[in-house]
């Protein structure tokens, strides 16, 4: 199906850093990547979305500082 050109400018301003996705008026968690067919991505314009990756810093964080810990002497 053809998007107009309205369309089509509304789907490149949602994407940020030539992938970042934010669009508050989308309600899905995952949305699929702009490149059809090449996986999916976080809706920064949904709260969960962010919660869930400030959860997986953090968890990279602890986990990064805890081998650094153990196998540092």
């Amino acid at each position: 199906m053809k998007k107009n050109l309205i369309d089509l400018i509304s789907d490149k301003l949602t994407y940020w850093n030539g992938g970042t996705y934010s669009n508050k008026n989308d309600p899905s968690f995952l949305v699929p990547k702009a490149s059809p067919g090449n996986g999916y991505r976080l809706n920064f314009g949904n709260p969960k979305a962010v919660l869930s990756f400030a959860i997986m810093i953090i968890v990279m964080a602890i986990l990064f500082i805890g081998f650094f810990l153990i196998f540092h002497h």
